[in-house]
Parts: C-alpha cells; structure tokens; sequence
C-alpha cells in the first residue's frame, strides 16, 4: 500500500499536456459565448436563452463524456468537441456522444409502443484542432471511411476546423471568444519555446491577455482557476488505482452512483480539496458536503 502522507494529492496530479481541452471546455460552458459562436459558424443568431447545455459528464472513470453539446430550443442538438491531437476517429466518438444524448432525452417506452414517428432534435456535429500537426483550415470527416466495405445504411458529417492562431481562419475572424482562446494558447507555446517551465508561461499568457482585451473579464475573474486547470489535471486512472489500493473499490460496479460516494469518502479521509474530489467523482459540493457532514470529516 502507498505511503500518503506527503504524497496523497500529489500522486494523484500531473503536469497537464493536455491543458487546451479543459480551458475550451471552461470558456464555452456560457451559453452567450456559445450563442457567439455558433453564429460565426453558421451565420445564424440565436438567443442565449434557447440553448440548454447537454454536455455529457459520467461518473469520475466513465469515459461516455464530451466536450460540449447543447439544444436549441426542442430542433436542433450541437456537439462539440476540440481535440489537441489530431484524430481521425472523431465521426465514431461523435456517433457514441449521440447515441447517449439521444438515450437521455427520450423514454424508452415511447420509443417502443409509440405507433407515430418519434421527433428527434437534428444533429450537428464540431471539431476545433490546435494541434501541431498540419490541418487545413477546415475539412469534413466521414463515419463511411471507416467501414470495411462501402454502405449507404450510416452516415454522419463532422466538420472540423483548425483554430491555431496565425492560420487564415475564417472562423477564427468572426469569432471574437475562440480568437482569444487561440491567442491564449499561442502565447503559452511562445513562452515554452522561449525556455518558460509550462506555469511561468500560462501565467505571462495571461497576464498578456488581460491588458490586451483578450477575454479579460474571464481572465480576470478566473485567473487562478485558469492556472489549476491549465497547469495540473486529475489522473483519475492513477486515482482509481490507489482506490484499489486501498481495498476501497473491490467489487463495486463501476459507473453506479454509491462508486462515486464511496470514492469521494475515500478522497475526504485523505485530505483532498473539495475541487479535486468534485473534478474526480462529478459529484456536487452539496453530495461532498453532505458525505464529509455524515462521516464527521471535515470539508478541506
């Protein structure tokens, strides 16, 4: 069994490479700047107040989770995804996403005993690279280049963009929130290019940011949040594995909610920040108050 103390948060964190996805994920999550967006990609307006987030969230070790997917009122649902590292296998991914968007929206029994057609919400579906590999600006992905033998029973489109900032993007012209999001990412390159360790170039890069007009309200309110979670991530399969250490996940079906609680008392005996446990177990603060409260711990 692993020695805790004076590792117990630490051996569950690592420098994040990754770091572009949760930022995507913490400036789109805002309805006004997702309406903004979704103009500059199909030049249609749409009032923050008819989009409902869907965003799949899963239990901490259930990867049937996405980036971001919203309504539009009861005719249309958006995903989203961004990807750091190009990936081919997006069309396949997008069609999981739906396949569980469209499990949670609907009753199953409609779908069975119901003698009318049922009404779904139309897919549309996005990918928003900032890899270093080479891309086009845009290009479309096809689910039927990955089957063995060509078929006209499945299809679905993915239109993905590359949002590196120098590249002529069209996209990138017209929206001002994924301009300052790709700006921010460039800066953070050119101060690790220069000799920065990744924490002194997130934070030239947002010092950059909020004095040249780049997102600074959400720099400003967010700065030290933007550093944690540009700056570490949660290794939830190293986390996972010292549960199993600690004899706290044998037999306990994954993806069920007591899994979650049992996990989160795990992490609040160990001392982790209430964050941490809330990123890890996509339980609400109330759910990890109410476990500390019941187990007289201690909310850190």
């Amino acid at each position: 069994m692993l020695a805790y103390l004076g590792q117990e948060v630490k051996t569950c964190m690592k420098p994040k490479r990754t770091y572009k996805d949760s930022l995507f994920r913490s400036i789109f999550n805002n309805k006004k700047r997702l309406a903004s967006l979704y103009k500059a990609l199909t030049g249609e307006t749409i009032h923050p107040k008819d989009i409902r987030i869907t965003t799949l969230r899963g239990v901490f070790y259930n990867d049937i989770k996405n980036d971001i997917s919203f309504r539009i009122g009861d005719r249309d649902i958006i995903l989203m995804e961004h990807q750091s590292s190009w990936n081919p296998n997006m069309p396949l991914r997008m069609l999981w996403y739906l396949a569980k968007l469209y499990t949670k929206e609907l009753d199953n029994r409609e779908i069975i005993y119901r003698d009318s057609q049922v009404d779904l919400p139309a897919p549309e579906f996005y990918v928003f690279y900032n890899g270093s590999k080479e891309r086009p600006a845009h290009e479309i992905l096809r689910l039927s280049k990955a089957f063995k033998k060509k078929t006209t029973s499945l299809e679905l489109l993915v239109n993905c963009y590359n949002i590196n900032y120098g590249t002529s993007s069209e996209l990138l012209d017209h929206c001002y929130e994924l301009r300052c999001y790709s700006i921010f990412v460039q800066k953070v390159r050119d101060g690790i290019q220069n000799g920065l360790e990744l924490g002194n170039a997130i934070r030239q890069a947002i010092s950059y940011c909020k004095t040249h007009d780049i997102l600074t309200e959400y720099f400003q309110k967010n700065e030290s949040e933007v550093f944690d979670m540009v700056n570490f991530k949660w290794d939830q399969k190293r986390a996972i594995e010292i549960a199993k250490e600690d004899s706290l996940a044998e037999g306990i079906a994954i993806g069920e909610h007591n899994t979650a609680v049992k996990f989160a008392l795990f992490l609040l005996k160990k001392g982790c920040k209430v964050k941490d446990i809330t990123e890890a177990t996509n339980l609400s603060l109330e759910e990890i108050r109410k476990i500390a409260d019941d187990n007289n711990l201690v909310c850190p």
